[in-house]
């Protein structure tokens, strides 16, 4: 078996992790952060960083009454979407959403945390879309994941940290086709190729249309691919609705129908 020391005991003083640390000292961290780590650091990470971040100063050693107020159960403020090493489900997130609207108990503001979100599913992640980009007034949303396999539309969201060696995933924003040449091209271009292939290239698209803030369309389009990919769509049919999509403006909703997931 391998010796893990050196990555359980040295990844907090890391780079990142020092960078983070210093940034919530200073009250300049990110309101939504992703970080990714193999599985062994996790638990630790995310003592540490709510220690930190629910601390008035920031430090998580001031003796203040949000530093006080940590027990062995963890803290009144710290708030788990679901259970602790599996993705919540929609309920799960509707319940994290409503408790991360309360007031704080003895923080400052409230830390949530999403774990195994590379395993959210759709529908679940969705729903967090918007308590990521604007989290109540002094919180912060942590996702923690074991691979870097957010959805570009929480991805577009988020500070990402990697730790513990991860790397960033192969995936840049490109912008889809743009006319009806360039349509055409891609679609002969791409009709041999698998539904994977398709799903990469439009998750990159994702990407793009977050970047230029095209929320609803970045949406329509990842929605599509979920679908095409859950439902064994054919690389013709997820073609033509990523085509319909982006290029004619047609709402997803009108293509899939009852096929799409509450």
């Amino acid at each position: 078996m391998p010796d893990i020391s050196p990555l359980l005991n040295g990844w907090s003083a890391s780079a990142e992790w020092l960078d983070i640390s210093r940034m919530i000292a200073g009250n300049g961290a990110p309101q939504a952060l992703a970080a990714v780590m193999p599985a062994e650091i996790a638990l630790d990470f995310r003592d540490r960083f709510a220690r930190l971040a629910l601390c008035f100063s920031g430090t998580g050693s001031d003796g203040c009454a949000s530093c006080l107020s940590w027990t062995h159960d963890g803290h009144p403020d710290m708030i788990t979407a679901g259970k602790w090493g599996a993705p919540p489900g929609i309920a799960d997130c509707l319940d994290f959403q409503w408790q991360m609207s309360l007031k704080p108990v003895a923080a400052p503001g409230r830390l949530g945390v999403i774990p195994s979100a590379e395993g959210l599913s759709l529908p679940a992640a969705n729903s967090l879309l918007k308590i990521t980009e604007e989290p109540p007034a002094g919180s912060r949303v942590l996702f923690i994941a074991e691979r870097d396999e957010f959805i570009p539309t929480i991805r577009s969201r988020v500070w990402m940290l990697r730790l513990g060696g991860v790397t960033e995933a192969a995936i840049s924003p490109k912008a889809p086709p743009g006319n009806g040449m360039e349509w055409a091209l891609w679609l002969e271009g791409t009709r041999k190729s698998s539904l994977d292939d398709i799903a990469l290239e439009a998750g990159a698209w994702v990407l793009d249309l977050c970047a230029r803030g095209e929320w609803k369309l970045a949406a329509s389009c990842e929605n599509a691919v979920h679908l095409a990919k859950k439902r064994h769509f054919s690389v013709s049919m997820a073609q033509d609705a990523l085509f319909a999509i982006i290029s004619e403006g047609v709402n997803d909703g009108k293509i899939f129908g009852d096929l799409r997931e509450a």
